[in-house]
């Protein structure tokens, strides 16, 4: 009887430990609804500029009553694939998220709607980082953004292909580090407009493959 009651308790012990696991989490990285502020965000120069779309027939949904909007005028054309602003996500790096960490690692994906503007191609470009952003992994390939209709990306950071850009080196590991993960916005090898524009919405972490 106090074997079965132990193996009982056991069983129960790793149903609880395997629902932990199993749990879906999200984190939202910036709600645009909100309208965060964007004076300390990065850009190549001057040229490029965030702000926010609540035209509601630029949105990606009913729900969605503000989307992000960036531009770049006046693109040099002599600089393929210049690499002009990016969206980050350091949630990771906040104090106090180690344990929400530890429910992402290998499982981390980023997801997100995106569009272009008519007869531009966005490069996205991904990029992971070690916590002090010293460590530097760049996927290796780029995904074209063409559409001028919203479209749903996805990717998970463990299935993606990497190059060590860091100054200092490491090997690439989402099992044990704090990681800060980027989508970085390049252009493609031409803009025959002159300037171009894409909008952004519903960026977030999950530690699930999403489906929009």
């Amino acid at each position: 009887m106090m074997v079965l009651k132990r193996v009982i308790l056991i069983v129960m012990m790793f149903s609880i430990k395997m629902g932990i696991h199993a749990q879906k989490m999200q984190i939202i990285i910036a709600n645009y609804e909100n309208k965060p502020n964007t004076d300390g965000w990065w850009k190549d120069n001057s040229n490029v500029k965030f702000s926010y779309d609540q035209n509601e027939l630029n949105q990606v949904n009913e729900k969605s009553q503000t989307c992000l909007f960036i531009r770049w005028d006046s693109v040099p054309q002599n600089k393929p694939f210049t690499w002009f602003t990016d969206l980050k996500a350091d949630t990771f790096a906040v104090p106090g998220m180690e344990k929400k960490w530890n429910a992402f690692k290998e499982n981390t994906w980023l997801s997100f709607w995106c569009k272009a503007g008519a007869g531009d191609t966005i490069m996205l470009h991904y990029l992971v980082l070690s916590k002090d952003h010293k460590s530097k992994w760049g996927a290796i390939d780029m995904v074209p953004l063409k559409s001028k209709e919203w479209t749903f990306v996805k990717v998970r950071f463990s299935e993606l292909q990497y190059e060590n850009w860091g100054a200092v080196k490491a090997d690439f590991d989402l099992k044990n580090d704090v990681r800060c993960f980027e989508v970085g916005l390049r252009l493609s090898s031409t803009s025959p407009k002159g300037f171009v524009e894409a909008w952004f919405d519903n960026l977030k972490l999950t530690n699930y493959e999403p489906f929009e």
